[in-house]
This record gives C-alpha cells, structure tokens and sequence, in this order.
C-alpha cells in the first residue's frame, strides 16, 4: 500500500541528504520545450526526474499523478498557463478543479497532498516559474520521501 504515514521508531532523513524524484507535466502552450523545463529544476533534481508535455493542463489526467507516486516519484508538478490565459479558453480552469479533487484524494489515502503541485506560468516569466519549482521542492524535502509499503 502507498502511503506517507510513517513507521514507529523511523525518523525523516536530514533535508541536505534528501535529493527528491520528480515527474513534471507542462502544458506545451506556456512552455513548449520540455529540455527547458527540465533546466529550471535544480540540477540534482533534474537529473532523477521525468518531464513530459501535454497538449493543454487539462490533459492532466489524476491516473498520471497516481503512476507516479506508484512508480515511487517523491512528487507531482503540473505547469498551466496563467488563469485566463489558456490557449484552449478554459483548460486550465478544468485542470484545477481536477487537480484539486486529486489532492483530497491522495490526503484520503494518506499521501500528503503538498506532494502535488500545480503552478500557472507565462511563458514571459521565467523567473517566477523557477522561484515557484524551487519552492515547490523544498516542500518536498521538509516531507520527506516518498514510500511504497505493503
């Protein structure tokens, strides 16, 4: 069973040593290069992570997220366009409402909802889509690992 509940007696490894999984979806409108995208993470992230685009956020399906936690990734990152700016009129609008059913999903399976993040970028502003992924990691190293237990 996968869960973030942990065992009696296990303690959290030091965030210095912890360096996170990640699987990354970006919509390809507001940032259309995944190589790029996989820039913006820190390097030793980077390096342990996938990074795959979808046509629009809303392409986003819960079944990917819940894949990558089963296969063991420490975290979910899903990068739209901005609200109002969705090439598709309302994608991003459905892919929040999605996104935001999954997270009380997985805090119903005991995985920690933080574990999810979903960031709207423009494609203007890079800075602020890699302030947000920077932050979003340290997220994931003050959880801690992700574990599959049975």
């Amino acid at each position: 069973m996968i869960t973030d509940e942990k065992l009696p007696g296990e303690s959290a490894p030091e965030a210095d040593e912890f360096i996170p999984s990640l699987a990354v979806f970006h919509c390809r409108w507001c940032q259309p290069d995944s190589e790029h995208v996989r820039g913006m993470l820190p390097e030793k992230v980077s390096d342990r992570s996938i990074v795959g685009r979808l046509n629009c956020s809303a392409r986003m399906e819960a079944e990917f997220g819940i894949k990558a936690f089963g296969e063991g990734y420490d975290g979910v990152i899903v990068i739209g366009c901005e609200m109002g700016e969705c090439h598709y009129r309302v994608g991003n609008v459905q892919a929040e409402r999605r996104l935001r059913l999954l997270k009380e999903i997985l805090a119903l399976a005991g995985i920690y909802p933080e574990r999810l993040g979903v960031f709207w970028a423009s494609p203007f502003d890079e800075d602020s889509t890699r302030q947000a992924i920077a932050e979003y990691v340290e997220t994931i190293r003050s959880v801690g690992p992700f574990k599959d237990r049975d």
